[in-house]
């Protein structure tokens, strides 16, 4: 292919490429890519689960990022066994470590469902649902003005439903997770 002189002076000399890889490469003669993400939600993100499981294996400050706590490496290859035979994502690991499900020291990880944990959680929904239904009718039934009444009543709904989801977060999903994951049914077995 002849290309003369003066169709390669009417080429583009500044133009942008985007490395979509996420690999260094060489591409032309004096011309190399690099992938330098921008921050570590941007690795988290495109990254694939092999190379994040590598990562995370190697360096501790990147498990912490992913997963919130920093175990040593025994313990954070267990981790990323039980990640991927129950195939967990990142976000249930780290709420049933934050519930205490899985149980994390510097020798082992394991997960120790209890059914103490979502009893425990409705409970306390159901305790702090009748707290809030209380004032609410408290509110309702009181001498304030129309609009202090409806800013009361949104303050209590706000502070109901914030609390509701941290429970469910904390107390009954971590449960729901571990019996789609079948954990909950081999341990009650046992």
């Amino acid at each position: 292919m002849n290309v003369t002189m003066k169709e390669q002076q009417s080429a583009p000399q500044d133009s942008i490429q985007i490395n979509l890889i996420g690999e260094q490469r060489k591409a032309t003669r004096d011309y190399n890519e690099y992938f330098i993400p921008g921050s570590i939600k941007l690795v988290l993100a495109t990254w694939t689960q092999e190379k994040r499981n590598s990562m995370a294996l190697d360096n501790s400050n990147f498990f912490r990022y992913r997963f919130g706590f920093e175990p040593p490496k025994v313990a954070r290859q267990q981790v990323l066994e039980i990640q991927k035979k129950h195939d967990l994502t990142d976000r249930e690991v780290r709420w049933l470590h934050r519930s205490g499900q899985l149980k994390v020291t510097r020798t082992e990880a394991k997960l120790i469902p209890s059914r103490l944990m979502p009893a425990a959680g409705w409970i306390q929904v159901s305790i702090l649902s009748f707290f809030c239904l209380a004032m609410t009718l408290q509110i309702a039934a009181s001498n304030a003005p129309a609009w202090k009444q409806a800013l009361g009543q949104l303050i209590i709904s706000g502070l109901w439903f914030g609390g509701a989801c941290m429970l469910n977060s904390l107390l009954l999903a971590p449960w729901r997770t571990l019996k789609r994951a079948g954990v909950v049914k081999a341990a009650m077995r046992s």
